[in-house]
């Protein structure tokens, strides 16, 4: 079957470790761990998209190494194809995800991830010539997502963009962004808006960036913030669980709404299939044994936007 999606990016071992309290300088502090997890946002994205009932093509690379076998493994073992997945003269790419109670945020080494070029993207391009919707995030260099950005484009499809880390973005990507999924802090940092709130933050987005056709601002436990340009934007209200492990939560979003889009949904019901798969990502542990399949997804959907 022809991938109608192509996700580009990374492709990470996590080792999440889950702390009692935050850690005291010099102290060995005992912790609890789930094990090794597939992940990476490209991994992330791409196997939500394909349990919503897309078909997307991953790029991406690993090393010539035991957690890069292991991640092919894990890619096989969830019907995931690795034909786009190259190998890199680098370490497999990895993340320990620290897990408070009331705060979270990842050690990550770049690996294989960091050796994903321009030159590669081209090369794979047949493996996704065909498709008309693009996922590309931060975890690469910008250089390699901007060729994909520009190549998806010249087959007229639509770019969409998970600015994370915010940091990595580059003007030339940005600026090929047709959605663009920041969360709350990315959202301050692509804004240049310190201290403002998220209304004037969004407009200086779309300002930025005239050729963004929607923006969608991830909120956590706010829910998420939806907008097309030239209409007004609404704030939609999470499912209600009860979170346990938001590692893949917007990575979850990132994939359901790109399955649901490519599916045909309109933006907000897309956008709101995305909020009920970050949600259900957030109730188990892990990041790519997290995603939700696409019947729980729609079940939890119909019980909250549809009543």
């Amino acid at each position: 079957m022809t991938p109608v999606i192509a996700v580009i990016g990374s492709i990470v071992v996590d080792l999440p470790l889950i702390l009692p309290r935050p850690a005291i300088s010099g102290e060995t502090l005992k912790v609890h761990s789930p094990g090794l997890n597939l992940g990476g946002k490209a991994v992330n994205q791409g196997l939500q998209a394909l349990l919503c009932g897309a078909q997307p093509a991953l790029v991406g690379k690993v090393g010539q190494d035991a957690l890069g076998d292991w991640a092919r493994a894990e890619l096989a073992r969830f019907h995931f194809s690795a034909s786009g997945v190259g190998t890199a003269d680098a370490p497999t790419s990895c993340a320990v995800p620290i897990i408070e109670a009331s705060n979270q945020y990842i050690l990550h080494v770049p690996g294989a991830n960091a050796q994903v070029t321009a030159a590669d993207i081209a090369a794979s391009h047949p493996l996704w010539k065909d498709s008309r919707w693009l996922l590309v995030q931060g975890e690469i260099p910008a250089e390699a997502s901007a060729r994909a950005a520009e190549l998806m484009h010249q087959q007229h499809g639509t770019v969409i963009c998970d600015p994370a880390p915010a940091g990595s973005m580059t003007p030339e990507l940005l600026r090929q962004a047709d959605v663009l999924t920041p969360n709350a802090e990315e959202l301050r940092v692509l804004s240049g808006v310190d201290g403002g709130g998220l209304r004037e933050q969004v407009e200086r987005v779309w300002e930025a960036y005239p050729s963004l056709s929607m923006l969608i601002v991830t909120l956590g436990a706010q829910g998420v913030w939806f907008q097309e340009r030239g209409k007004p934007g609404q704030q939609i209200p999470p499912p209600a669980v009860e979170a346990v492990d938001p590692t893949a939560a917007g990575d979850a979003f990132n994939g359901a709404l790109v399955a649901a889009l490519a599916s045909g949904s309109n933006p907000l019901d897309a956008c709101t299939l995305g909020c009920c798969a970050g949600a259900l990502a957030a109730t188990a542990a892990g990041s790519a044994k997290s995603l939700a399949p696409r019947e729980a997804i729609r079940a939890l959907w119909r019980a909250t936007y549809r009543q």
